[in-house]
Parts: structure tokens; sequence; C-alpha cells
């Protein structure tokens, strides 16, 4: 069972304040059309979404070990990290 970090708990059912830290990432088009998709059927913002996904990718590693998110998209199994 994954649990979600202490840090999302708190914030459950409470929206983010824009005094939270933000940050800017660049995603290519259509893994921001997925995340827009997926934000609306589970009725979340995309904020929201992504913070949900990153949330329990964290969670996962912190329980499994490095292992359990497997291995970046830009990265082959042979190259050294």
């Amino acid at each position: 069972m994954i649990r979600l970090l202490p840090c999302y708990q708190e914030r459950r059912g409470n929206k983010l304040a824009r005094s939270d830290p933000q940050v800017n990432i660049r995603i290519p088009p259509d893994m921001r059309e997925r995340i827009r998709e997926r934000a609306e059927a589970n009725r979340r913002s995309m904020n929201s979404e992504i913070v949900h996904y990153l949330d329990r990718a964290l969670a996962a590693e912190n329980e499994n070990g490095p292992a359990a998110t497997g291995i970046a998209p830009d990265q082959e199994p042979d190259q050294p990290r």
C-alpha cells in the first residue's frame, strides 16, 4: 500500500495557496494533454493532478526504493547513470 507523504496529507482537501513554492517545467504537448484529460476525469486542476502523481511516485520510491519508479524515459537501460 502506498502512503501519501505527510506534506500532501496535510493539504488533502485544501487547495494549494499561491504562497506555496512554484516550479515551472517544460513538458511535451502530448503529455500535457494526457494530464489535462486525467485531471478532468478526476475533477482536479492540472496542478493538483501533477502534485498527486508526483506524490505517489515519491511515496512508492520511499517504500520500495528508487527502482520502483523505473527508468527515466530518456535513458536506455544499458547507459550509465
